[in-house]
C-alpha cells in the first residue's frame, strides 16, 4: 500500500465513528508550546518543546541517572515507558525543582498520567511522514466503568516505517490503567506498559580515525546490514495508591517494575573512517540482554497552615533493586567498507561467551520539610541515608562486591521582593548513576556504578506582565567523568565540572501569539591525570558552549482555529574528540508547522503538519562516551490527523 492509500485507510475510520456529544478533548488538543511552563522542558504527547529531556539537562541524562519520576514519586526506569499512559512529561530544573521534595542533581523528569475521564471519550490519530515513509496509527480510550468509583484508560499504537537512517523497523505498544476510587479520601492507580519492537534494523556507527569529520554523504541511503535487527521487549507494571492518612496528613506510595529485553542485538561500527569516508566494517553480535528494576517510593506528607505560614514535612523511603544480564558478546570484522553505500554482507555465525551479571540494591530513607510565607518567600531542606551495594561478575563465578552509605541532603530558598520577582538558590547532593559503557569499548554495555554528585543554582523569575514569565540562572554541576582508559576500558577517568547560564521566556507576547524561547551556555571541564598527562582533553566531546531555542506560534481567536508556528534552533561548535583537535561546526536548524483544529459532526479534530529542517541543512553531532559522528535527519515533511469523540 502506497503512502498516500495508508493514510486515507487510517484516517477513514474517524470519519465513520465521528458522533455529535464529544466529551473534552483527549489527544486533538496536544500542543507543547501554548501548555509549557518554561522553556526547561515540556512533552505533551507526541509533542515535546524546550531546551531539556528526560536524556540531557545541563548536559547531563536525568534518566541514566535515575532520576525519573512518575506522578512524583520514585521510578528506576529500565525499559521504555511511551506516550500511551503519559498526560505529559515535564523538567524539573531550577526554579521548579524548589520545594520538590529531595531533588537531583541532574535534574528531575517528571511523568503525569492520563486519567480516566467523567465521560466516554475515543481519540484516533493517525501520522504520515515523507520522505521516509513513517507512519504511526493510534487508538487511545478512557471511560468511566462506575460513576465516580472506577475508570480507565489505555491505548495502542502501531508505528511499522523507516528511521531517520533510512532503517526499517515496526514498533507496538500496548497500555493501560484504572483508576479506583472506593471512596472520597482513597485511590488507587494500577498500570501497564509493554512495547514490542520488531524487525528494527540498526542505525551504523561512524568513528573518524583522525581529526576531521567524513565528507558529506547521501542520507537516503540505509548502509547499515539488513540482517543485523532487532527485537525487544519494554514493559512497565505499576501501582500507585494515595489518599489522607488522617487529618492533615497525606500517604502516597509508588511501586513499579520496569524491563528491557533485548532477544537479539547488534552494533555496527566503521573504524577509522577516513576523510573520503572508507574505513572498516565490524560487527558486534549480542546474545540474551535483560534489564529487569523493581523500585518505588512510600511518602508521607503532613502540611500545616497557620496564617500565612504553611509548613509541610515529608517522610519518604526509598528504594531500587535492579538486575541487568549483558555482554558476552562477538565481534566479527569484514574489511574494508564505505559509509553511505549499501554494502552488504553475509551474516555471520557469532560465538557468544559467558555474560555478566550486576545487580544493584539501594533503599534511601529520608526527611524533608519546606515551608512557605505567603508573598514573602519559601525554603526546603531534605536529607537522607542512602545504602548501596552492588555485585557484579561474570554469570558462572563469584561476582564481586561493593557498598556505600553516604549521607544525600538538600536545601533551597526562594524570595519574593515583589509580586513581579522571585529570587532563588539551592544546593544538592546526589548519589546517581552514569549510564553503560559504549559500543567500542573493550566493557561494552557494563553499567557504571552509582557515585556522589552535586549541584549549586541560583536565578530569578520576573513576571514580565500576566501570562509572560523569564527566568534567568546559574548552575555548577560536579561529577565523577567517565571515559575509555588506557587500554580501552569504559571507567572513572577523573572529575567533570558543568557550569553554566540557562535562561527562558515563555508565555503570551500578544493575544494569539506564543513564545517558548531559552538559551544554555555551558562550560564544561574535565580534570585529573588522564588530562594532565594529555590523554584527553580538558573539554568533553559532544557538548555545544551555546544553545538557542526559539518557538513562535501564531493563531488569532479570527483565524477560526488555525494556528501556525516555527521553531529555530542554534547549536555552537563544539568538540568532536576527546583530544580535543578538531571540532564540530555551529548549526541551525529551522522547523515550520501549522495545525487547524476544527469541529467535524460534532467531534472536535486536529490536522498538524509540519517541516522539519526546512532548509535541509547537514550537520554532524559528536557522542562523547563513544567518539562517534552522525549527521543530522535531512528534510522531512509529515501530516498527522487527531480526533476524539
Amino acid at each position: 500500500m502506497n503512502g498516500r492509500r495508508w493514510i486515507w485507510a487510517s484516517i477513514a475510520p474517524i470519519g465513520f465513528l465521528l458522533c455529535p456529544d464529544a466529551a473534552h478533548a483527549q489527544r486533538a488538543d496536544e500542543n507543547a508550546t501554548t501548555s509549557a511552563e518554561d522553556a526547561f522542558g515540556t512533552r505533551i504527547g507526541n509533542e515535546n518543546v524546550g531546551l531539556y529531556s528526560q536524556m540531557n539537562a545541563r548536559g547531563f541524562s536525568p534518566q541514566q541517572a535515575g532520576n525519573m519520576r512518575i506522578e512524583g514519586l520514585y521510578y528506576d526506569q529500565q525499559g521504555m515507558f511511551g506516550i500511551r499512559l503519559q498526560r505529559g512529561q515535564t523538567m524539573r530544573i531550577g526554579l521548579s525543582a524548589q520545594s520538590y521534595p529531595f531533588p537531583a542533581p541532574t535534574g528531575i523528569a517528571d511523568i503525569a498520567l492520563v486519567m480516566p475521564s467523567a465521560r466516554p471519550i475515543i481519540s484516533v490519530a493517525a501520522q504520515f511522514q515523507w520522505p521516509l515513509g513513517q507512519k504511526s496509527t493510534s487508538v487511545d480510550t478512557t471511560t468511566p466503568i462506575i460513576a465516580d468509583r472506577l475508570g480507565f484508560a489505555g491505548g495502542i499504537n502501531y508505528m511499522p516505517g523507516i528511521s531517520d537512517w533510512r532503517g526499517k523497523s515496526q514498533m507496538l505498544a500496548v497500555a493501560g490503567l484504572f483508576k479506583w476510587t472506593p471512596n472520597e479520601r482513597v485511590e488507587i492507580i494500577p498500570l501497564y506498559f509493554h512495547s514490542f519492537g520488531f524487525g528494527i534494523e540498526v542505525q551504523p556507527s561512524i568513528l573518524p580515525g583522525g581529526a576531521y569529520l567524513p565528507a558529506d554523504y547521501d542520507r537516503s541511503v540505509f548502509f547499515g546490514q539488513h540482517w543485523a535487527k532487532r527485537k525487544s521487549n519494554d514493559d512497565t507494571i505499576g501501582l500507585i495508591a494515595r489518599g489522607t492518612a488522617w487529618e492533615n496528613w497525606r500517604l502516597q506510595l509508588g511501586l513499579f517494575n520496569s524491563a528491557q529485553e533485548r532477544a537479539e542485538n547488534y552494533a555496527i561500527l566503521f573504524r577509522n573512517v577516513q576523510p573520503d569516508g572508507s574505513g572498516s566494517l565490524d560487527v558486534i553480535g549480542s546474545p540474551h540482554h535483560r534489564s529487569v528494576g523493581t523500585s518505588g517510593e512510600l511518602r508521607l506528607s503532613g502540611v500545616f497552615t497557620t496564617g500565612q505560614f504553611r509548613h509541610t514535612v515529608h517522610l519518604a523511603t526509598r528504594g531500587r533493586d535492579v538486575q541487568r544480564v549483558f555482554g558476552g558478546t562477538d565481534t566479527v570484522s569484514f574489511g574494508p567498507a564505505t559509509i553511505g553505500i549499501d554494502q552488504q554482507v553475509a551474516k555471520p555465525v557469532f560465538t557468544y561467551d559467558v555474560r555478566d551479571k550486576d545487580l544493584v540494591r539501594q533503599i534511601s530513607p529520608g526527611v524533608a520539610y519546606a515551608g512557605q510565607w505567603a508573598n514573602v518567600g519559601e525554603f526546603s531542606v531534605g536529607l537522607q541515608k542512602s545504602f548501596y551495594r552492588r555485585s557484579f561478575g561474570p554469570e558462572d563465578a563469584a561476582p564481586a562486591r561493593t557498598s556505600s552509605q553516604p549521607w544525600l541532603y538538600n536545601g533551597t530558598a526562594a524570595i519574593y521582593p515583589s509580586t513581579k520577582l522571585a529570587i532563588y538558590a539551592g544546593y544538592t547532593r546526589g548519589l546517581e548513576e552514569f549510564g553503560t559503557a559504549p559500543d567500542n569499548a573493550a566493557n561494552r554495555g557494563e553499567p557504571v556504578p552509582a557515585a556522589l554528585t552535586k549541584q549549586i543554582d541560583a536565578g530569578i523569575r520576573f513576571r514580565i506582565k500576566p501570562g509572560l514569565s523569564m527566568i534567568a540562572g546559574v548552575f555548577e554541576v560536579t561529577k565523577p567523568y567517565f571515559d575509555r582508559d588506557q587500554v580501552n576500558v569504559y571507567t572513572d577517568v577523573g572529575s567533570l565540572r558543568h557550569r553554566g547560564i540557562e535562561t527562558s521566556v515563555t508565555g503570551q507576547l500578544m493575544p494569539g501569539l506564543t513564545v517558548v524561547a531559552g538559551a544554555v551556555f555551558l562550560q564544561a571541564r574535565v580534570s585529573g591525570l588522564s588530562v594532565d598527562n594529555g590523554l584527553i582533553g580538558r573539554v568533553p566531546p559532544g557538548l555545544p558552549p551555546a544553545v538557542y531555542l526559539l518557538n513562535l506560534q501564531y493563531g488569532p481567536p479570527a483565524w477560526n482555529g488555525i494556528a501556525v508556528d516555527a521553531q529555530f534552533g542554534l547549536e555552537g561548535s563544539n568538540y568532536a574528540n576527546r583530544a580535543n583537535s578538531f571540532r564540530i561546526p555551529s548549526a541551525t536548524t529551522v522547523d515550520l508547522g501549522g495545525r487547524y483544529s476544527f469541529r467535524a459532526m460534532g467531534t472536535r479534530a486536529t490536522l498538524r503538519g509540519q517541516i522539519r529542517n526546512v532548509t535541509n541543512t547537514y550537520e554532524w553531532t559528536a557522542d562523547g562516551a563513544s567518539g562517534r559522528v552522525a549527521p543530522s535527519p535531512p528534510r522531512r515533511y509529515s501530516l498527522r490527523l487527531a480526533a476524539d469523540f
